[in-house]
């Protein structure tokens, strides 16, 4: 058996599968440096401006004085070094320099400071940055208005009934303060990055994985191989391990490509920093680099769905040309799913790899629980049952 998914696996790495996965990954590539490299400049620790991407060495020598745990000693010190610095005497003479590609140091700590203090209005800019409030008199004060915030973004959202709200609240009431700060802008253009090109794995996945059973494709189904001493069924499981370890080394990929470009430019430094740094509202007691795993096993899963309806078309059609084409369009009306809401946009594989996975929970009951558990059961669901179909079908596999 062994030897049959291996030879069912090379089988799948043809000229097609190879063209492919260099497309996917000089796309990944070329996005990363054009944009990265054409908008982004930083404030180093000498007070000059550093453009493209040098900006991010940059910016991450002059964040490591900023690094440490946000108690409230963290935060007066925060205070004397902004008003003071360089850094905020530039932003008040150039109004409209972070929200254009601008990085200061103080990004990180001073805008989930705001984020207490504007909640579900956040966003970037010169105008939210500034420490001039009264709740950071102390950390019980400051850690009491972030808790306020994030219920009042919790029912702003619209997601939860009355009800809910109150057993979100009390998540809200346990996180545990004070939050771990410092740079992470390397993980946060990795998150970006990650999510917005996720869809070539499943483009690739539709033109490389439609020929696996069909009848007129190299290395597709044929006479032989329906009428061999294995049966029908230890060929068909053989193909089928075989095309969901192709979609796994696919996505492995292009996640290797995404860690090493990322890390190249920007570093993966931020590891170990709070979620809330990134996530304001997340209500887990995890870090930034807990919830890019989670994200990088979503998308994992959100590939083997995909890969399961691919060799569905493969095995229903029988025609490599009718099954990729088939299978492109329903990648294409997968993928526009990921800019709907509400329950299209939970159940869709598009979406198993977006923030979501750290901050959204879904109710059961008076039960919540944590959507990436939810997206595990999803996977779990569409697979045995896409897996079904292909096996019916394969029973009543003829070649005429």
């Amino acid at each position: 058996m062994k030897k049959q998914i291996w030879m069912e696996y090379r089988k799948l790495w043809n000229k097609i599968a190879g063209v492919a996965v260099i497309a996917m990954c000089t796309v990944a590539i070329l996005h990363l440096f054009v944009y990265l490299n054409l908008q982004y400049r930083s404030i180093d620790s000498q007070g000059e401006i550093v453009e493209g991407l040098a900006s991010y060495r940059a910016l991450k020598d002059a964040s490591e004085e900023l690094e440490g745990v946000m108690d409230g000693e963290y935060i007066q010190n925060l205070i004397t070094s902004y008003n003071s610095s360089f850094d905020k005497a530039y932003l008040a003479e150039h109004r409209g320099y972070l929200g254009t590609g601008g990085m200061t140091k103080y990004m990180v700590p001073n805008y989930f400071i705001n984020y207490a203090y504007f909640g579900p209005y956040m966003s970037n800019g010169n105008d939210k940055v500034g420490l001039d409030y009264d709740f950071l008199e102390s950390e019980e004060m400051f850690y009491t208005t972030y808790k306020e915030t994030v219920k009042e973004h919790l029912a702003d959202n619209g997601f939860y009934s009355d009800e809910q709200l109150l057993v979100m609240n009390r998540k809200a009431d346990n996180l545990k303060t004070p939050f771990v700060t410092g740079y992470y802008q390397g993980l946060a253009n990795l998150r970006s990055w990650y999510i917005k090109d996720y869809s070539l794995v499943f483009i690739m996945l539709a033109f490389t994985l439609a020929g696996l059973f069909s009848k007129d494709n190299t290395g597709g189904v044929t006479e032989l191989t329906l009428s061999s001493r294995y049966g029908r069924k230890m060929n068909l499981n053989a193909r089928w391990i075989a095309g969901n370890l192709f979609a796994v080394s696919v996505y492995l990929i292009y996640l290797g490509v995404q860690l090493i470009m990322n890390g190249l430019i920007g570093t993966l430094a931020g590891w170990n920093v709070s979620a809330q740094m990134l996530w304001f509202d997340s209500l887990y007691n995890m870090t930034i680099g807990d919830g890019l795993l989670i994200m990088f096993v979503g998308g994992l899963l959100g590939t083997l769905v995909v890969a399961n309806l691919v060799m569905l078309f493969s095995i229903k059609l029988k025609n490599v040309k009718l099954a990729a084409v088939l299978s492109a369009i329903a990648v294409f009306m997968i993928m526009r799913t990921k800019d709907m809401y509400g329950t299209i946009e939970l159940i869709s594989p598009m979406n198993f790899e977006n923030d979501n996975l750290i901050k959204r929970y879904i109710f059961i009951g008076n039960a919540a629980v944590p959507y990436f558990v939810v997206v595990l059961v999803l996977t779990v669901l569409y697979v045995v049952i896409l897996y079904i179909g292909t096996k019916l079908s394969y029973k009543k596999y003829h070649i005429n």
